[in-house]
């Protein structure tokens, strides 16, 4: 009889899970900063219509957000993270093929669906395997390993082009979620009947009760997606931000989960994860608006300083007032 995974939050099918968690950001975000600067010679477009890549891929992973309580309550949770991230997978070499901005956006409108349904399918799988007492510091780890898979794959893949080009970061990026899936594939999960969800709900997807904490993480994630596109003229101070950003996970699942109910904490957890998200593809599609360095580092100054006030005025007395645990 197998162990149930459920017995403590550092058991060997946790681990697995952040280990496939930290993989997927790697691999995505490998991605993510050379083709803003790659795309616009390749398919002879302008860098603000590569921008507009960035805000369809966010768009997408909103829109299949309300569908995902059905999907993993209809079928099996770990089946929809790796059919989700095998479509991912399959889709990234069509940027080494791409030839057109139509195919480039389709590109981004399948990735971000399936990005967003197996970064939230994950979630739940994780939660699931951990028990109720730990759950809140399973939330924690989860997300920090996230926050690190970024930290790797925006480097690794700066380097990688500037050494051998797209087709090696693009097939490394395959490679690297292929070895997620492993990971995630190697996960037991005690079968759970089905509760019959409604096809469209919120449930797993979005807390509207931490919408004031969500607008402040998206202004912080910001930041560094907006200075992501520097790393490839050598400027790292962009690691720098994302290091904060990696810091302030933990601070922001903390509260996003006080402010949940009972059964909420993976709903808070996705929450963190959509705003954070959307704060770095927003980032990256002004960055590319704007492509020029200094007003990149005027742009990220201001949202510095509206995050540290929106912070002070608005999420913590929020949170202070809204907070159930």
């Amino acid at each position: 009889m197998r162990k149930n995974s459920t017995n403590g939050l550092m058991t060997l099918n946790f681990w697995r899970m952040c280990a496939a968690n930290l993989l997927l950001f790697t691999s995505v975000y490998m991605l993510f900063p050379v083709l803003s600067f790659v795309m616009p010679e390749q398919l002879g477009i302008s860098v603000p219509q590569v921008g507009s890549m960035f805000l369809v891929f966010v768009a997408a992973m909103f829109a299949v957000g309300p569908f995902h309580a059905y999907l993993c309550d209809e079928y099996k949770r770990k089946n929809v993270l790796l059919y989700s991230t095998l479509i991912l997978l399959a889709t990234i070499p069509g940027y080494i093929f791409a030839d057109n901005y139509i195919k480039l956006l389709l590109l981004a409108l399948v990735q971000g669906a399936c990005f967003g349904l197996a970064t939230t399918a994950g979630i739940t799988v994780a939660i699931d395997i951990t028990t109720s007492a730990r759950r809140s510091a399973g939330n924690m780890v989860y997300a920090w390993s996230a926050r690190l898979g970024m930290l790797i794959g925006a480097g690794s893949g700066i380097v990688l082009y500037d050494l051998y080009g797209l087709r090696t970061v693009v097939y490394l990026a395959v490679a690297t979620g292929v070895l997620s899936m492993y990971f995630a594939s190697r996960v037991y999960v005690a079968f759970r009947a089905p509760i019959g969800m409604k096809l469209c709900s919120l449930d797993r997807f979005f807390l509207p009760r931490a919408w004031v904490p969500a607008l402040n993480m998206l202004l912080i994630a910001f930041v560094p997606g907006v200075l992501l596109p520097l790393l490839y003229i050598g400027d790292y101070i962009t690691f720098s931000a994302l290091a904060v950003l990696a810091f302030l996970t933990g601070v922001f699942i903390r509260m996003f989960v006080k402010l949940s109910h009972h059964c909420q904490r993976g709903t808070a957890n996705t929450t963190c994860y959509l705003a954070m998200e959307t704060g770095i593809f927003a980032g990256l599609a002004t960055a590319c608006k704007l492509a020029d360095a200094y007003l990149l580092y005027h742009v990220a100054g201001v949202a510095v300083i509206l995050a540290f006030f929106f912070f002070v005025l608005l999420t913590y007395p929020y949170y202070k007032k809204k907070k159930v645990r």
